[in-house]
């Protein structure tokens, strides 16, 4: 590939990348646990707003939510509410970090969290592999994939266990 086209698929999934860190979408995702021919079905929507955090909410098939805020995670369901704070979350602070610094325009932001490998898609689209560079956060994924073209529409991420989890994005229109 020559370096004319990783550099117009790097700014078309930057720009989309960042672009969707400010954003709402909602989300279908499709899980299957290793070994299982059966997938678990969820559906909600997520409200990410740069610098501020991110809100993963669950719908369907029950309520629940995460909300990703600087300094800590925030989960709600039906058991009540419970804060994690920065501190007792191996790892968030660096991808909290990266984020951030992403989101500002720092493209080079995930160096050292992840290693990426970009491709260009027909149409003016573009795939993203993530492998973490990070040995411990390679249990709880070791790839994850995201496609797109203004804005990601899929990503695939396959957990350290052989499970993966599909999940679909529609961007909701901007209201300003």
């Amino acid at each position: 590939m020559s370096l004319a086209v990783l550099l117009l698929v790097g700014t078309s999934a930057v720009a989309a990348l960042q672009r969707s860190l400010d954003a709402i979408a909602d989300w279908t995702m499709e899980r299957r646990l290793p070994g299982s021919s059966h997938a678990l079905i969820s559906s909600g929507e997520v409200h990410c707003r740069a610098g501020e955090g991110i809100t993963w909410q669950v719908l369907k098939p029950f309520v629940s939510s995460v909300v990703m805020t600087t300094n800590a995670m925030i989960f709600t369901d039906e058991d009540g509410r419970r804060v994690k704070p920065l501190a007792e979350l191996s790892h968030y602070a660096d991808i909290r970090e990266a984020t951030d610094a992403f989101a500002a325009g720092r493209t080079n932001a995930f160096d050292g969290v992840f290693a990426i490998r970009e491709d260009a898609l027909p149409a003016g689209g573009w795939r993203l592999m993530l492998t973490p560079e990070i040995p411990a956060m390679r249990r709880l994924f070791t790839s994850f994939e995201l496609t797109g073209a203004t804005f990601p529409t899929n990503a695939v991420m396959t957990t350290g266990d052989g499970g993966t989890s599909t999940i679909r994005f529609k961007e909701r229109p901007r209201v300003r």
